[in-house]
């Protein structure tokens, strides 16, 4: 298995190659001190690290913090995305691109790396159809070896999974950190089940058609300029 396959499946410890070949992938050790914090985020259950919060452990300035991140950014060492999830503004770092850099490193490119198989269960395949036919694509293994993660690891009801899907679909986001991100929100707000998630849209229905509605004092007012 390779570096990223075992970043990828949650592997926490940081490769001693990364270390023997760091002045290969990273132009400083600032840079590389910053991406070890993301690398940190995308290994563990943390779901939120502001730019600030490495700026306060590292004693560095904001503007320090985020000039690494434009530099790993622009060595393709990290990936930021930024998605809209309820209204609000999501940033997803993914570290994962330094270690396919270290990997490109370490094997010879006529080398074939073992490629890690999600195990195939019935729940597992019904889902994988599902996607795939909601999406209109196979999923990558990527994509496959994350799906499971969220199942067996994060113990994740798949019908909470369908009810993701369809969610990212019907807002035009078609892809895993989209889906992972509704799913990490709801993790958050105690949301479990189906039905938790049926409740949770119909309240919020509710709420919208409550602030949208006409007042009866408005519709009386209408009435009299309407004669």
């Amino acid at each position: 298995m390779s570096f990223f396959e075992h970043f990828k499946s949650g592997n926490v410890i940081l490769p001693t190659n990364l270390l023997f070949h760091f002045k290969d992938i990273f132009k400083s050790a600032d840079d590389f001190l910053v991406w070890q914090f993301f690398y940190m985020q995308n290994t563990t259950k943390m779901d939120d690290l502001a730019p600030s919060q490495v700026a306060e452990a590292l004693g560095k300035t904001v503007a320090d913090i985020n000039r690494s991140i434009s530099n790993l950014t622009a060595q393709e060492l990290l990936d930021v995305k930024t998605i809209e999830l309820d209204g609000e503004i999501e940033v997803i770092f993914d570290a994962s691109p330094a270690l396919s850099k270290l990997d490109a490193l370490l094997y010879q490119p006529n080398e074939t790396m073992p490629q890690a198989q999600p195990q195939v269960t019935n729940t597992f395949k019904d889902l994988v159809a599902d996607f795939e036919r909601e999406l209109g694509r196979m999923l990558s293994p990527f994509e496959l070896e994350e799906l499971q993660k969220s199942l067996q690891e994060d113990h994740t009801d798949p019908d909470v999974v369908r009810a993701a899907l369809k969610e990212a679909v019907f807002n035009g986001k078609t892809n895993w950190n989209y889906i992972n991100a509704i799913l990490r929100n709801w993790r958050r707000e105690g949301i479990t089940t189906l039905r938790q998630v049926e409740e949770r849209k119909l309240a919020r229905e509710q709420q919208h058609q409550a602030e949208v509605s006409v007042s009866d004092d408005f519709l009386n007012a209408m009435n009299l300029w309407a004669d």
